[in-house]
């Protein structure tokens, strides 16, 4: 009786992952873009993270500020590490079309796959733990801020006591990859061949 239900359970997940497979390649995956960018100060801390956006509808040069209704953007997340990659902190500034986070500046050039300009994610409430990586230089040039910064790039945080803290200036930039499209049914498939094969291995094993 265990060796049936879980012949039923191999099967029903595996059945699943292929259903979810054929399900996504026929609703517009080719019209969905997916990037990861990553950032690392001269100190070592780090941030990475990913967002996506729909080609049938964004401009070239997509352009994201404030709370609310993104322009173009789906989803934005990140996530910030110390200098011994401990993760710090993750959060998600846009999610389903819809910007939580005040402080936003996003703008990147899908034809150049770069993030360029003024840039400020992560989240700042105010509150101890908060994170956010900014253009220093960007913003201060388009009137964003007063600070007075040597460096382009600043991490930033809020201690227990919330006040700011800058963990690290940096130059370099953030990079950019593109996430090959059908990543996503490549795994959903290979959870699917291993759940037959596991379903056929079972189903020969109660037979000996």
């Amino acid at each position: 009786m265990t060796h049936l239900f879980t012949k039923r359970a191999i099967r029903m997940v595996a059945t699943i992952a292929l259903v979810l497979a054929i399900a996504i390649s026929t609703h517009n995956l080719a019209d969905a873009a997916e990037f990861n960018f990553s950032w690392k100060g001269d100190t070592g801390y780090s941030a990475k993270g990913s967002f996506n956006y729909d080609t049938t509808t964004a401009p070239s040069v997509i352009s994201e500020a404030g709370l609310g209704a993104t322009k173009s953007l789906q989803s934005l997340s990140v996530s910030f590490f110390d200098p011994f990659s401990t993760l710090i902190n993750s959060f998600t500034p846009i999610l389903s079309g819809v910007s939580n986070y005040g402080f936003l500046r996003f703008n990147f050039d899908s034809t150049k796959e770069q993030i360029f300009g003024p840039f400020d994610i992560g989240k700042d409430d105010g509150l101890p733990g908060d994170t956010w990586l900014n253009n220093n230089l960007a913003l201060i040039d388009e009137g964003f801020s007063d600070e007075v910064l040597a460096k382009e790039f600043g991490f930033n945080n809020r201690d227990a006591a919330a006040t700011k803290q800058i963990l690290d200036l940096s130059n370099n930039s953030v990079q950019v990859s593109k996430i090959p499209e059908g990543s996503i049914i490549i795994g959903l498939l290979a959870v699917c061949s291993l759940g037959f094969t596991a379903y056929k291995n079972l189903d020969k094993a109660t037979q000996e």
